[in-house]
């Protein structure tokens, strides 16, 4: 642990990006081997995911073994045909959380945490710190387009990446006063490098929200104390595939941890050279 980052109250932020989330897992595990402890955590959609896991039960080794375990059949299971409001109802995911993470209440948690999701009605980025994890979870992780959107109170929530994919905002609230924060959202985009003339309305429709999501992640990347961005490159809008190839996600998370070794090799290099 490098001396500036020694005696903060540490903040990790964890952002959306579909199957590029299991990056973060690679992320907590070099986190971890450099003895940097996390004081707070927040996440947005599959960075909510890991978040919840990571503040309830604080093991990351375990939570690598739970994703590698998964196949194609867990892929199937999750899928409950829907015609309103999204390809899948999103039941059979909640299930699924609750498996991987347990049903726990915000205020049981080992490491304080916060849950963004977006009010599809109000336009709002809604903040989970209290209350049931699971419905949290459920709700930041509502893809448009693929998983419906859920009714809570008087409000339609869906992904949390639509306002607010990086909330370094919302962890320094909770009380951190470094932050380091894990940003999936880092695509390059060139014009020169596709006619979207060519493109079917769906990867239009992935491509905008990727746009959106990106431009948001900026914002609140810049504000964090050491900037992660493993280089995962575009997946499309959730990425399954990667989820359910064991070998492409241990590439994912080799890659998250990779990314950090390098970043706190050059932080450690810039504070202490004294």
């Amino acid at each position: 642990m490098t001396k500036k980052i020694k005696n903060k109250k540490i903040g990790l932020v964890l952002g959306s990006g579909g199957s590029k989330g299991l990056a973060h897992i690679g992320v907590i595990k070099a986190l971890k081997k450099k003895n940097i402890n996390i004081d707070y955590i927040a996440g947005s959609s599959i960075g909510a995911l890991i978040s919840a896991y990571f503040a309830m039960h604080n093991d990351i080794n375990k939570l690598e073994k739970i994703f590698l375990q998964h196949d194609w059949k867990t892929g199937l299971s999750i899928i409950d045909p829907s015609f309103n409001g999204g390809l899948v109802k999103g039941e059979k995911l909640g299930k699924l959380v609750k498996e991987i993470i347990g049903d726990f209440k915000f205020n049981e948690t080992k490491i304080p945490l916060a849950i963004t999701a977006t009010d599809l009605i109000t336009g709002n980025s809604i903040i989970f710190k209290d209350g049931n994890i699971i419905k949290a979870v459920r709700a930041s992780m509502s893809v448009p387009i693929i998983f419906q959107p859920i009714e809570y109170e008087d409000k339609l929530l869906a992904d949390g990446g639509l306002s607010n994919p990086l909330p370094v905002d919302i962890i320094k609230s909770m009380g951190a006063n470094f932050v380091i924060a894990v940003n999936l959202d880092n695509q390059f985009f060139n014009s020169n490098d596709l006619n979207l003339k060519k493109k079917s309305l769906p990867k239009i429709s992935i491509r905008s929200l990727n746009i959106l999501r990106h431009h948001l992640s900026q914002y609140n990347f810049k504000k964090a104390d050491i900037a992660i961005e493993p280089n995962v490159g575009e997946i499309g809008l959730v990425g399954w595939n990667k989820f359910m190839d064991n070998k492409q996600a241990k590439e994912i998370i080799k890659i998250g941890e990779d990314a950090t070794n390098t970043i706190l090799k050059k932080y450690n290099k810039k504070y202490d050279k004294n």
